[in-house]
């Protein structure tokens, strides 16, 4: 994009979160638009030529595509039909209209999840053996990539922490140590609980970002623990909402954070298209 249209970009997506109330893109894009990566834009204009919408597509396979918070119609779904590659799409608002729409038109769910969000404070965390305390950059990093990955093992997108991922969060405004609180048994990380505030135009709202529970360290309630302390600390920062996403696949997280009060607010669904359906092929006869 030429300079010109990178403003009328960024001044529609700082209307669309003052409207909204809420990221117009994903941490993930917004990155890749900040770092200037490889991407493909996605531009609808009214009449008069104003920009009123926008999709950014990253590449990979499949192709990523990402509509802005009110973006998202169905000509962005024919033109990423014709890509003629895979391609996921991300949708964060109206999930279920939308996902019934593209199944219609032969996409196929390939992932989902649920925000939850509660009222702060919350229950103190129970006492602990364990040694709590803030992450300390340029000390804590390799451990954490390490004992993050671990933990996320297979999972689609947080079991690919690197160093430079990390650090380049260090550089972002919501960056804030105190609120990233490790965990360590002797001196063994098991868990961490990283939080991040949003600053939005209709109050801020503190997110449980990353929970993380070493592998051998499973089902010791550590997972509850993190939480309640993350919360713990949101609540002391004069934080009155927190949130945070999981995947609709894990039961048992879901169970524990509806037991700690959280409630499901909306729905994040990732739909594929590898191409319309193949037709059957007719069965031949034998000749009489």
């Amino acid at each position: 994009m030429d300079d010109a249209t990178r403003s009328e970009l960024a001044a529609l997506l700082a209307e669309v979160e003052r409207r909204a109330g809420d990221e117009a893109l994903t941490e993930e894009q917004r990155e890749r638009l900040d770092h200037g990566d490889p991407v493909r834009h996605v531009l609808r204009r009214a009449e008069g030529g104003r920009l009123t919408g926008y999709a950014v597509i990253a590449p990979g396979t499949p192709l990523a595509a990402e509509p802005a918070l009110g973006s998202f119609d169905l000509e962005l779904a024919a033109a990423l039909e014709c890509l003629g590659r895979p391609v996921t799409l991300l949708v964060r608002e109206d999930a279920d209209l939308v996902e019934a729409e593209l199944v219609e038109r032969g996409w196929m769910p390939d992932r989902a999840l649920r925000r939850l969000r509660r009222p702060l404070p919350a229950a103190p965390p129970p006492p602990t053996d364990l040694v709590v305390r803030p992450f300390e950059p340029g000390r804590d990093d390799e451990a954490w990539v390490r004992q993050n990955n671990a933990a996320f093992a297979g999972h689609p997108t947080q079991s690919h922490m690197t160093l430079e991922k990390l650090r380049a969060r260090f550089r972002t405004e919501w960056f804030d140590p105190k609120g990233f609180l490790l965990f360590f048994d002797g001196e063994d990380l098991v868990a961490s609980c990283w939080t991040k505030v949003h600053r939005t135009s209709r109050g801020d709202v503190g997110e449980i970002y990353v929970i993380s529970v070493a592998p051998g360290a499973q089902r010791r309630g550590l997972g509850r623990l993190a939480v309640l302390a993350g919360l713990e600390h949101l609540a002391g920062a004069g934080i009155a909402t927190a949130e945070l996403f999981v995947e609709e696949v894990n039961v048992r997280a879901i169970a524990l954070y509806e037991e700690l009060g959280f409630q499901m607010v909306s729905r994040v669904v990732e739909l594929r298209y590898d191409g319309p359906a193949a037709q059957p092929v007719p069965t031949a006869r034998p000749t009489p």
